[in-house]
């Protein structure tokens, strides 16, 4: 009951931050809470809609705030004019899936039914929400430098809070060998896993390899404000502090792969060019884009990478292999559905050994995003969706040269750097939340407006931002 009184009342949350904070500042509040404090596996069944839940009704609620009181902000935007009209292309690609697959398929007892025009309808309407609403509403609510800057800094802080969340969830569980926030609150209880002996903190999200990237993409954004020479507002302390905060909870988080993501990206941060770091988002962008052609191709070196994952860690070794494996075994089932995907995994001739797959989503079986989108959409959905993540990348890259002040580029390369970050992690494991298409089309946004501002719709004082300066 608790939890879904929560996700009813954070509608009028966020009509109310946005009546009193400045767009950028509430939006970014609005999509980080959502994705951080809200409940996880509580949501409101719709008839067509299907299954409203926390990532959904965070953007329905960041709309709706953005409407009652930034229309402007909205209309000037322009929803389809942008990258978010990739949807349309993604729904033909949806169809292609459906007329290949539009007949029944017998394995070993089963019957899987074909696809219809029904499967297209609810198919779209899960990449409506899922991509092209939290695109739409980053692209249209980020568009100035003080919107950039009050971005980064939300971010800084949310990974602040989440530190003490994660150190009272860790600290209880030695004594209660088990204590979980989700559960406490609301009532939800997530998969506990042990990790160095201790338990992998989960929070309010879905997995601890969510609450790892969230981290990690939190501590770049400190990063980003120090290279900056930005404070945080009303906190006097020194960013190198902020950073040893937010660095000592992705360590807590206790996940190879967020704290590799967050140690070496900012460490390029802080002792190279924002121009270095927005080509070594470009080139981690354009890897994750041919991956799935390189694995098909067999020019992925992935012997030589297991071999030095070993060298540091048998377990992580051992978990890459199996991810490997899923890959080479999901390639092999594709056969004919290699374009348009099988629609749903379970129609896979032998899916059982993948686990239990759904029209939207997946229950077990397969970890990487990548390989889950080229089962189900094949290679043309699965390209196309990668395309919406990292179009404004390439976009922001063309922008950085163009931008005067250093202090700018500090800040663009640094979200530059979270989106390919969190890219890359869609290589090995899931898709999680939809926090990173929405930053993505806030990149969008601002690659496009900044250095525009005199010609922005909105004239409204940004003092979170300002106080920063």
């Amino acid at each position: 009951m608790t939890a879904s009184l929560v996700l009813i009342a954070f509608v009028p949350f966020a009509v109310f931050l946005f009546g009193r904070w400045p767009r950028a500042v509430a939006a970014a509040v609005v999509a980080l809470a959502g994705s951080a404090l809200l409940p996880e596996g509580v949501g409101f069944k719709l008839p067509v809609l299907g299954m409203m839940e926390k990532e959904n009704i965070t953007y329905i609620a960041l709309l709706i705030g953005a409407l009652v009181h930034q229309s402007r902000a909205i209309q000037s935007a322009g929803a389809g004019t942008g990258p978010e009209m990739l949807l349309a292309p993604i729904a033909l690609a949806t169809i292609g899936t459906v007329l290949v697959n539009g007949s029944a398929v017998w394995d070993e007892g089963r019957l899987e039914p074909g696809l219809g025009a029904y499967d297209v309808v609810l198919k779209t309407i899960f990449e409506f929400f899922k991509l092209f609403l939290p695109f739409f509403l980053g692209r249209a609510l980020f568009r100035t430098r003080e919107d950039l800057r009050a971005l980064l800094l939300a971010m800084a802080g949310a990974g602040v809070v989440y530190t003490g969340l994660i150190l009272i969830e860790v600290g209880l569980s030695i004594p209660f060998r088990v204590f979980q926030l989700s559960y406490v609150l609301y009532g939800f209880s997530a998969g506990v896993s042990y990790r160095w002996g201790v338990i992998q903190p989960i929070i309010f999200m879905e997995h601890g390899l969510s609450v790892a990237t969230f981290m990690a993409a939190c501590l770049l954004a400190v990063v980003g404000l120090q290279n900056a020479r930005i404070a945080l507002p009303f906190i006097r302390v020194k960013l190198q502090l902020v950073w040893a905060v937010v660095y000592v909870g992705l360590v807590l988080s206790r996940n190879v792969a967020g704290i590799t993501y967050g140690t070496s990206l900012s460490g390029l941060m802080m002792f190279t060019s924002p121009k270095t770091v927005a080509r070594v988002a470009v080139v981690l962008s354009l890897l994750v884009i041919s991956y799935p052609a390189l694995r098909m191709w067999g020019l992925f070196p992935f012997e030589q990478i297991l071999e030095l994952a070993g060298r540091f860690d048998e377990e992580r070794e051992r978990s890459l292999e199996g991810r490997f494996y899923e890959e080479e075994y999901v390639i092999e089932l594709m056969g004919d559905r290699f374009l348009w995907g099988w629609g749903n995994i379970s129609r896979v001739p032998g899916a059982e050994g993948l686990g239990g797959w759904e029209a939207g989503g997946y229950e077990g079986g397969l970890d990487g995003y990548w390989v889950i989108e080229f089962g189900i959409h094949g290679a043309v959905g699965l390209e196309l969706r990668l395309a919406l993540l990292l179009l404004p990348v390439f976009a922001a890259w063309r922008k950085l040269g163009r931008l005067g002040s250093k202090k700018e580029q500090q800040l663009l390369a640094a979200l530059m750097a979270i989106i390919a970050m969190r890219a890359v992690d869609l290589l090995p494991n899931g898709w999680w939340n939809n926090l990173p298409v929405f930053l993505s089309g806030a990149l969008w946004g601002l690659a496009r407006n900044m250095g525009n501002e005199g010609r922005d719709f909105s004239r409204e004082p940004a003092p979170l931002a300002a106080a920063a300066r």
